[in-house]
């Protein structure tokens, strides 16, 4: 039987637009759910990934762009060679909203042992934006390796 962990971080890794503050101590989305896995339907296998996620902050977003990335067998990441964008209005409080995305089938390795998806930028809709300083510490991730 395999288990999978899941690891949420904090988030401690944006910076501010000039045109107003964003507190930078909060990760300004909540995981609700990521789900990679394959879509057998009509005889093809296609990768997709279903994220579900929710509004943190007590301003209105505008958009989220993530990132994705894919473990290979031994637990190493290989990043997604695109982002994943939302860009629909989410007032403070709203319940979570959730995208399913495909993917490009050579860019996921179906022995993967697990994936992390990535905040990278989200917009408010007061010109503010909040931006991941390199450290991807706004993220969720599964590890499906038995430990």
């Amino acid at each position: 039987m395999r288990k999978a962990l899941l690891f949420l971080t904090a988030c401690f890794c944006g910076a501010a637009s000039a045109q107003s503050s964003v507190d930078n101590s909060k990760c300004p989305v909540g995981f609700e759910r990521v789900d990679v896995r394959y879509d057998h339907a009509g005889g093809e296998s296609v990768p997709q990934m279903r994220l579900a996620f929710a509004n943190q902050t007590r301003k209105t977003v505008t958009g989220f762009v993530f990132s994705l990335a894919v473990f290979d067998s031994g637990g190493n990441p290989t990043p997604y060679p695109y982002p994943f964008e939302y860009r629909r209005g989410i007032p403070p409080g709203e319940p979570a909203r959730a995208r399913l995305w495909k993917l490009d089938p050579a860019s996921v390795d179906i022995h993967r042992s697990g994936e992390r998806v990535t905040l990278l930028e989200a917009t408010f809709a007061d010109g503010s934006i909040w931006k991941d300083n390199g450290s991807r510490a706004c993220s969720v991730a599964f590890d499906y390796r038995s430990r």
